[in-house]
């Protein structure tokens, strides 16, 4: 099973593009965040990389015990950025290329790998764990749709498949489709999700403060809540229903701003 899986390091390869992209998100960006959710408060690093029409994400969640750091998960994401025709004329389109996801649940490594197939239309699994429900090999139809969004790049995903610009500029609502990059231990990490891969989401401005701007993700029955400032870089994350925040280091939670 080892040989099967692709080792990837934090590289982009190049490709061409006809779309334009916000200039905030071009080069290398970390970032790290307190996150919290029912079981604790650990560190969430986040890393970002988008050249030449591909976006890659790192992300890192971490506990502190003893003086030590330890790893608890990591997902590594690649996406595609380009544009595709409509009735509008050429519009940007977002396309998962693969991601890679590693858990540590009680001290057991479990592994996924996500890799799209285009010309079939599916999504290809390669599963490693100790849970032989997760093992092996599997092929997920694609559902229909022009913009997909990884999970753990869900805020560079919005802005370049300018579903950030489409709400500022008045439209109300704007679909398009989560794709949760844990899978299949999604439904391990978050309560009352599905067990496919691909959730419906659909995102709308839920309002401008004088600090930043908001914005409320509708899927699989829940809100999540994303905060950018005015010139669109990522602040903060609330997923309520999980009992998650997502926070910029040193600020604390404030239960009015969810």
């Amino acid at each position: 099973m080892r040989a099967l899986l692709i080792l990837l390091g934090f590289v982009l390869a190049s490709c061409t593009s006809g779309a334009k992209h916000s200039s905030s998100l071009k080069g290398n960006h970390a970032q790290a965040y307190a996150y919290r959710d029912v079981s604790g408060e650990f560190e969430y690093a986040r890393e970002v990389k988008f050249e030449k029409g591909k976006l890659a994400t790192r992300v890192q969640i971490l506990s502190e015990a003893g003086g030590n750091e330890r790893l608890l998960e990591k997902t590594f994401a690649i996406a595609a950025v380009g544009s595709v025709k409509s009735q509008e004329g050429r519009v940007n389109a977002v396309r998962p290329e693969l991601s890679q996801h590693t858990v540590w649940l009680d001290g057991k490594k479990y592994f996924s790998q996500l890799k799209l197939n285009s010309k079939k239309r599916v999504l290809e699994a390669i599963m490693d764990s100790p849970d032989p429900r997760w093992k092996g090999k599997r092929e997920i139809k694609i559902p229909k749709g022009r913009i997909f969004c990884f999970y753990s790049q869900l805020p560079e995903c919005l802005i370049l498949a300018d579903l950030i610009a489409a709400t500022d500029s008045g439209r109300r609502r704007a679909s398009f489709i989560l794709v949760w990059d844990s899978w299949p231990y999604h439904q391990e990490h978050f309560n009352g999700l599905k067990e496919s891969p691909f959730a419906s989401a659909v995102i709308s401005n839920e309002g401008i403060k004088k600090s930043d701007k908001r914005y409320n993700i509708e899927a699989a029955g829940q809100t999540i809540s994303l905060h950018f400032s005015h010139d669109n870089k990522f602040v903060r994350m609330f997923w309520t229903a999980q009992g998650i925040s997502l926070l910029p280091p040193g600020e604390k939670q404030d239960s009015e701003e969810i």
